[in-house]
């Protein structure tokens, strides 16, 4: 074992807090501000001018250097000694990271898991607003104080937009949390560490990645392609904001750790219902129990399951406006809806009901407003069932719309007649 260095810089050496590839950390004291101090100092292999270590400090330096937020881990300094770069970070008492959450023995509460990564999206937010992406979101690259507070480091691979030529190219993270663009080396925005935290959202849930495969290729297969499985016992909220965030479509992902935060806070103050997510069977039942769906078969059922969505929406809540583009039809589960067109109330629509059929078969804008009037549970079905259903599961959407559109039509002109008498 090498010989503890006495100082580095300035700074006392205490102990050692860790070595890997590119160099150790250190515990160490600042004499002057009397704190203690995390040291990372470069391996010596690594040290020369064109060294991928020394490379590595310096961008982690002008990117962490230039963030001062509470969820992101500071670093106060860096230099050189005897040639070797090296930083000086904030010390976390414990050196605890996510890492040390990921699986299913020692997986943390829901509700602080869902404040970890609330924090990790605001810091990643503020660093976004600053031109910082950081590349390589995974668990050990989040740390958590004993208080619980989640703290964002390693920016060794993170991009400054605009910046030089001292920043790191062509590296992107750790492979099982890649985002589908990283994958396939298109560009990265930051809904790519948005996928990312993702990734390390749902693995604090289930105790096991998103996306796992034996070798490199069939991970990307995964990541670009695979929907991730359902997480069981959670709630139902909770794993639409986890879908979300894996979104391979970039239209659908979140845009901004603010979104994020946004709907965490929203879930948490009770907006949106935190209902346990239902399983495959219950929802096959829940299904059948309707009436849009009283004729189908279960295997149309099953159909039907593959490509619907279930969403919570709180009372007062907006599904869409008039003249908004969509093209999703909705069946009601639970709750109550109302239909309004130019400021007019015209219908009040019930379990079993569906709305939204029109622009899902005509493909135009919104012809209404559609508001929640209590906490509701609805199916949304968007991809268009010609195809992904069978010619008898076609044949039944087409006869249930047909039904759904004359009792629409009839109810309309018995309405009409009444106003003109």
């Amino acid at each position: 074992m090498k010989e503890l260095p006495k100082k580095i810089g300035k700074y006392d050496v205490i102990s050692v807090l860790g070595r890997g590839a590119m160099g150790v950390v250190y515990r160490g004291h600042d004499p002057y501000v009397d704190r203690p101090v995390a040291i990372k100092l470069a391996s010596q292999v690594e040290a020369d001018s064109e060294g991928m270590a020394r490379r590595l400090f310096i961008n982690e330096a002008r990117s962490a250097g230039r963030l001062d937020h509470p969820n992101v881990l500071k670093v106060y300094e860096a230099g050189e000694e005897e040639g070797r770069p090296y930083m000086v970070m904030e010390y976390i008492e414990g050196g605890d990271t996510l890492r040390n959450h990921c699986s299913r023995e020692t997986l943390l509460p829901i509700e602080q898991v869902m404040g970890i990564i609330r924090q990790t999206a605001d810091a990643l937010d503020y660093a976004h607003q600053l031109g910082v992406l950081h590349r390589d979101i995974k668990p050990a690259n989040i740390m958590l104080t004993r208080s619980g507070t989640a703290k964002l480091g390693d920016f060794g691979i993170a991009r400054r937009v605009g910046a030089d030529q001292t920043q790191i190219v062509g590296w992107f993270g750790s492979p099982m949390y890649m985002s589908p663009e990283q994958a396939r080396d298109s560009e990265i925005t930051q809904q790519s560490d948005l996928f990312s935290l993702g990734s390390v959202f749902y693995e604090m849930l289930a105790g096991i990645p998103p996306f796992a495969a034996k070798g490199l290729t069939g991970l990307i297969q995964k990541v670009c392609y695979e929907d991730p499985k359902l997480i069981q016992d959670v709630p139902e909220g909770l794993w639409q904001l986890v879908k979300k965030l894996l979104e391979k479509d970039l239209a659908k992902r979140y845009r901004t750790g603010a979104e994020l935060v946004r709907d965490i806070d929203a879930l948490v103050s009770g907006k949106h219902s935190l209902e346990v997510t239902l399983t495959e069977e219950q929802k096959l039942e829940a299904l059948g129990a309707l009436s849009f769906f009283r004729d189908f078969t279960r295997n149309e059922l099953k159909e039907v399951m593959k490509v619907a969505s279930w969403r919570r929406c709180g009372a007062g809540e907006t599904i869409f406006t008039e003249g908004s583009k969509g093209r999703s039809f909705y069946v009601l589960a639970e709750g109550g809806i109302g239909v309004i067109v130019n400021g007019v109330r015209i219908a009040d629509l019930r379990e079993g009901e569906c709305f939204g059929e029109i622009e899902y078969l005509s493909e135009g804008g919104r012809s209404a407003k559609v508001i929640a009037d209590s906490d509701s549970t609805l199916i949304g079905i968007e991809k268009d069932f010609k195809e992904w259903a069978s010619l008898p599961c076609q044949l039944r959407m087409s006869r249930t719309f047909q039904r759904v559109l004359i009792e629409r039509l009839r109810v309309t002109t018995r309405e009409l007649a009444r106003a003109l008498r």
